[in-house]
Order: structure tokens, then C-alpha cells, then sequence
């Protein structure tokens, strides 16, 4: 009895301390220069306002105000309008905590059903790091709560916990949720899908199976349910397009590797997916055919992982219950204490990891817009990609802004033929500068392309712009001659402030 006891009271101890570590590593503040929820929390203000524009247009750009797009991810702002209405970004920051821990728990309990508490606890420790890569506030965190939720419906179902009520109910009404939130929603079709295909290779009565199929047809067909249609249903589609303008978050693992050797969640990321990969060769080794459908999920999300460095996350939650499915047969009780050990070591080693939780804003973040407003500048703005989203959430109703960081709501030649020219050549951005007439330069400083570094030291060697403010964020040029010139008169910067380096991409 006292034995049981301990290992009761050594398992919460365990999950407890996995918890309370996840939800401080997710504890990041918000460089709000430089992330996208600024302009969603102004999509959903603007949307419960009354401003149904922003669901349709590219309302927030003077370069194309009309081009028209699909705005997939509306929801999410409502949410965080909402959130942040209530207990500004703090608040919004906690809620976002809570629902990845959420989303955790869901794929540890999945994980714990195919095998056992502790081998799951031993794959969340694996996991632990791409679990907390992307911690900023993004609409996917709802796709991957929403895929460990789904996850986890269809295996009560099928292991017989839940009834088909629950499961008919709960995930059309994820699914209404998900279209509206974020692009990846045709994941929870195809969990459906997997989960069916599985269910006809484990001989499932005929009742069961045409219940997962009826699932199916619905899960498809309630995507319409948007304010786009059938077209919004579509969205997903222009993945394969090329927008022109390549984002870090967006190149493979190899890439990264070869550009950013030296951050270590490139490697691990390399050898979390060779513990999956070779997982799923002795699964199937073990099942053959019958392991088709899990083997196919771990497949597609790690092919998916090394393809995209922003799907690191997905594949963390995904990795814990598929490592168990695939792995479970071989943590035989003899080695539950050796899995207990080696997973309590590796707890232990992640508590001595550096963490410095903080939520809400990153510190002075809003120096460079209250600078803005207080002096009186006035565009038209020329921004870079990174921080459109800034300047929407400050400045929605007052400054339009050049460019933001959505590709899809600018034309698929912009970016090659119009923005990264303007950096990169002096007369093309001469011949710009005539044709927008920019008298405010508002760049993030951090731009890691070598035509936003050269642009930016061309500027400061450039007379007719003024560095008139500078900060550990941004840094803004006003144009001598312009309506900003009393800006300039009273703020200007002294060239001996900055230290130009020639290194591209610095």
C-alpha cells in the first residue's frame, strides 16, 4: 500500500512539475514590433465595431486597399480583442498559457491511454523544448489545441469512453471554430479520416464505422461556415502559392541549420524526428498494414517539421501521443522504474535550465509609436514587413501602412518587383519616394534580410533623411524638407550614435 502510495504521489509530482515548467517557459514577453497580434487584436476590435471591411480587403495598406483577400484567421481576433479588452495583453498572455498547457495535457493524456504514465511523461520531457519554440501569441496555438482536442475525441471513441453523441457534437462545433481561426483547419478532417481508415483495419463493427464516416462528411462540409463561403473553405489552397517573399518561420530545418548553426533547436528538432521515425519503422515492422494510419500522421508531420520551422510545435504536441502508440509494446513493466528515473532526471535537468517568465509586453516596446504620436510626424509611412503589425494596432485609424506582414493580402509581384527593390537600389527607391511621397521612415531594426541592413545603412548615409529616434526596437527617419521638418529640427540624432558594419544580414 505505502508503495502505491509513492509512486502515486511521485507521478503528480512529476506531472506537476512538467506542467509548471511548460507554463513558464511559455511565460515570454510580447515584442509587439514584431509579432502579428497587434493587428489582430484591432481586426477584432474593428469587427465588433462594425467594420466587416477587414474580413474582405487589405484595409489597413494605402499601396493596395482594395486588393482583396481572405481573412481565415478573423476569430482569433475577436478572441484577443476580447481578452485584452479584459485584462490587456497580461491578461491575454495567461490565457494563451493556459491554453497550450490545455493543449498538453490533452496530447499527455492521449500518450498515457496507448501506454503508460510514465514512458508519456519521459516523451513530454523530449518534446519540452518544440513545445515552447513559437510561444509567442499565434493563431496556431489554437490549431494545435484543436488537433490535440480532436486527437483525443477520436481515441475515447474508439477505445469506447465516449458515445457517439459526444463525439458527432464536439468535433463539428471544433471545426465551425477552427475554419475561423486559423489556416491549418483541414487537420481535423483528416484526423477523422486516419481514425476511420484505422478503425476498418482493426475490424470495427459496421455501426461504428459508418458513424466515423457520417463524422467525415460533416467535418468537411460545416467548413463552409465562414464569412468567405466556399472560398474561405478554399483558403488553405494558396499554401502552394508563391507569395515572393520568403519568411525564416517558413524554411526547412536544413536551412535554418546551415544559416543559424549555432541555435540548438534546429539539431534537436533533427533528433526528435529520427526517435519518431524510427518509432514508426518498428511499428510498422510490428503491425504491418494495421499501423498504417497512425504511421501515416507521424510521416506527414514530421515530413511537415523538417519542411517548415514554424510547424515545430505541432509536431512536439503530436510527437507525444504518437511516440507512445508507437513505442508502447516495448515499455514492459520491468523497465517502468527505469523509464520513472531517467524521466525524473530529465525533469530535473530542465528545471536547471535559464527561464525568465514574464507576461504582457516587452519592456519600453511602445516607446517608438508614443514618440510618434507626441511629435506630431505624419506620413505616408514607409515600414518594413516585420513591423506592419505594430504600426496597424497604434495606428489603424490614422496611418495606413505600406506594407504588413501578410503576404496573401498584397499582390504576388509586390514584394519581388516593388519592396525589396526599393531597398536594395538607391534610384529605385528615389523613384519611389516620388511616387508616395513617404515622409516618415519606420523601420524594425532587427530586419535579418540583407536588403532591410542595407537599406537602413543607406539611410543614415543619406542627407535627406534624419534619424530622429532610436531604440532598442525601431529606429525612425523623418525626411528634411518635409511637413516633419520641425520634428527634425528638434530631434534629430547624431551621426556618432550608430555604428554602421557591412556584414550582410547582421
Amino acid at each position: 500500500m505505502f508503495t502505491i502510495l509513492r509512486n502515486q504521489v511521485l507521478k503528480v509530482f512529476l506531472l506537476s512539475v512538467c506542467l509548471v515548467l511548460l507554463a513558464l517557459h511559455l511565460c515570454v514577453p510580447i515584442n509587439l514590433t514584431a509579432v502579428d497580434i497587434g493587428r489582430h487584436i484591432k481586426n477584432g476590435e474593428l469587427i465588433l465595431s462594425g467594420h466587416p471591411e477587414v474580413l474582405y480587403k487589405n484595409f489597413y495598406s494605402f499601396t493596395y486597399p482594395d486588393y482583396p483577400f481572405i481573412n481565415h484567421h478573423w476569430f482569433f481576433g475577436v478572441i484577443s480583442f476580447v481578452f485584452f479588452r479584459m485584462s490587456g495583453f497580461e491578461g491575454l498572455s495567461v490565457f494563451y498559457i493556459f491554453l497550450l498547457v490545455l493543449t498538453f495535457l490533452l496530447a499527455f493524456d492521449s500518450a498515457r491511454r496507448y501506454s503508460n504514465f510514465n514512458f508519456s511523461i519521459f516523451l513530454s520531457v523530449i518534446g519540452f523544448l518544440l513545445l515552447t519554440s513559437r510561444a509567442e501569441i499565434r493563431p496556431e496555438g489554437f490549431s494545435v489545441f484543436f488537433t490535440a482536442l480532436d486527437f483525443w475525441l477520436l481515441q475515447l471513441f474508439l477505445q469506447r469512453r465516449i458515445s457517439e453523441r459526444v463525439l458527432l457534437m464536439g468535433i463539428p462545433i471544433v471545426q465551425v471554430l477552427w475554419v475561423n481561426t486559423h489556416i491549418f483547419f483541414p487537420m481535423g478532417p483528416a484526423l477523422v479520416g486516419l481514425f476511420l481508415w484505422q478503425a476498418k483495419l482493426a475490424g470495427e463493427d459496421k455501426e461504428r464505422l459508418r458513424i466515423l464516416q457520417r463524422l467525415l462528411l460533416i467535418s468537411v462540409l460545416v467548413n463552409l461556415i465562414n464569412p468567405s463561403g466556399l472560398w474561405g473553405m478554399l483558403t488553405p489552397l494558396n499554401g502552394f502559392k508563391k507569395f515572393g517573399y520568403e519568411l525564416a518561420e517558413n524554411q526547412s530545418v536544413f536551412f535554418m541549420i546551415h544559416r543559424f548553426g549555432d541555435i540548438l533547436i534546429y539539431k534537436y528538432y533533427v533528433a526528435a524526428a529520427m526517435v519518431m521515425i524510427s518509432g514508426m519503422v518498428l511499428c510498422l515492422r510490428r503491425e504491418g498494414v494495421k499501423a498504417l494510419p497512425m504511421v501515416v500522421l507521424g510521416v506527414f508531420i514530421t515530413i511537415a517539421g523538417f519542411r517548415a520551422v514554424r510547424l515545430f510545435m505541432p509536431f512536439g504536441f503530436l510527437f507525444i501521443p504518437l511516440s507512445a502508440y508507437f513505442y508502447a509494446p516495448y515499455v514492459k513493466k520491468a523497465a517502468v522504474n527505469f523509464v520513472l528515473g531517467l524521466a525524473s532526471m530529465a525533469v530535473l535537468c530542465i528545471c536547471l535550465m535559464p527561464a525568465h517568465p514574464q507576461i504582457g509586453l516587452s519592456p519600453k516596446v511602445n516607446a517608438s509609436a508614443e514618440f510618434f504620436k507626441q511629435s506630431g510626424l505624419r506620413g505616408p509611412v514607409f515600414s518594413n514587413y516585420d513591423i506592419g503589425g505594430y504600426l496597424i494596432y497604434h495606428f489603424g485609424g490614422r496611418e495606413k501602412v505600406f506594407v504588413d506582414n501578410r503576404q496573401e493580402a498584397f499582390p504576388p509581384d509586390f514584394f519581388q518587383r516593388v519592396y525589396i527593390p526599393m531597398q536594395e537600389d538607391d534610384s529605385v527607391w528615389r523613384q519611389s519616394q516620388v511616387k508616395y511621397g513617404f515622409n516618415v521612415i519606420y523601420f524594425y531594426r532587427h530586419d535579418i534580410t540583407p536588403w532591410g541592413q542595407d537599406f537602413l545603412i543607406a539611410r543614415l548615409r543619406d542627407p535627406q533623411w534624419a534619424p530622429v529616434f532610436v531604440d532598442d526596437y525601431t529606429i525612425i527617419f523623418a525626411r528634411r524638407g518635409s511637413i516633419d521638418q520641425g520634428t527634425v529640427d528638434r530631434f534629430e540624432l547624431p551621426q556618432s550614435m550608430f555604428i554602421i558594419t557591412e556584414a550582410r544580414g547582421g
